[in-house]
Formats: C-alpha cells, sequence, structure tokens
C-alpha cells in the first residue's frame, strides 16, 4: 500500500514498476497483469516470465522472482520436472545475491521444489523442503503471511501424500 504523502489519501496497487525498458514495460501493462499463477492462467504465466527472462541482462532479485513465477507456473501446469529445474535454476541464483536482496523470497524457492517433489512423488525430499520452508517463512514473516500459509498447507499436503 502506498501513501500520497500531499493529498493525505492512499491507494492501494497490483503492481508497482520501478524503471523502464522492456521487461517493466511487460510487468506494468494491465492486460498482462492478471496472468499470474494465483490466477490459474498458467501458461500465460509462463510465456511471461519467459519472455521477461529473455529480456534480462544480469541476474539479480527481478530474475529470481521471475524464475520462481515460472517455476510456479510450470508446476500449475503439472510439468513437475520442468519446474524442479527451473527452481533449481532459481536456488543457484538466490545464493549468488547478497542476503538482503533475496530475504524477500525467503522460502519461496523452496516450495517451488517441493511443490515439483510432490508432483513427481517423491514425498519424503517434499517433506524435507516445505519443512524447511515453513520454518525460514515462520521465522521471517510470521503465522500470517501468505508464504506461511502457503507452506503449512503443502507441509499437510505433504504428510496426507
Amino acid at each position: 500500500m502506498s501513501e500520497a504523502a500531499t493529498s493525505g489519501t492512499s491507494r492501494t496497487y497490483d503492481v508497482v514498476v520501478i524503471g523502464a525498458g522492456p521487461v517493466g514495460e511487460n510487468v506494468a501493462d494491465p492486460r498482462r497483469r492478471p496472468a499470474c499463477p494465483g490466477a490459474s492462467r498458467h501458461q500465460e504465466a509462463e510465456a511471461l516470465a519467459r519472455e521477461a527472462l529473455a529480456a534480462l541482462c544480469a541476474p539479480d532479485r527481478l530474475s529470481l522472482v521471475l524464475r520462481l513465477g515460472l517455476a510456479r507456473s510450470l508446476n500449475g501446469q503439472a510439468r513437475h520436472q520442468q519446474a524442479l529445474a527451473e527452481a533449481e535454476r532459481a536456488d543457484k541464483l538466490r545464493r549468488s545475491l547478497p542476503e538482503e536482496r533475496h530475504r524477500p523470497e525467503t522460502g519461496a524457492v523452496e516450495l517451488a521444489v517441493a511443490t515439483a517433489l510432490l508432483g513427481l512423488r517423491r514425498g519424503a525430499g517434499a517433506r524435507l523442503k516445505v519443512a524447511a520452508a515453513h520454518d525460514a517463512c515462520l521465522a521471517s514473516f510470521g503465522p500470517d503471511h501468505r508464504r506461511t500459509v502457503a507452506a503449512r498447507a503443502l507441509l499437510d499436503r505433504s504428510d496426507g501424500a
């Protein structure tokens, strides 16, 4: 949420784009914004993530976010082997970034990996990853954060698998 300092009003934004260029234009385009894995438009989300990744020059936090979105969209299409490969690329990228650059994505890589492993029927490995994600999210964000809640739900699902 952003507060306008001069008018005293508050506004809620779906997305805020800082910077310019082809990646920013793609993200800011309101016709594309609904194309996200959470909206069950996984094929569109995949295409958008791949397009944006192709336009990036250097690995940074945006690359990490896009790779995670790509892994989620592939998991949503039941393409778990490809999702696992993307999540592993995201993990490698995360480890190359300074801590302060990837902290907002705490637990996200582990969730993507765990979801892929569950889809591949590798429950023991999935449980380890999702438990680590849940613990990290709980410590970083608290019990009510959306990622902590998602990790708890996936942990319950892995326990039932």
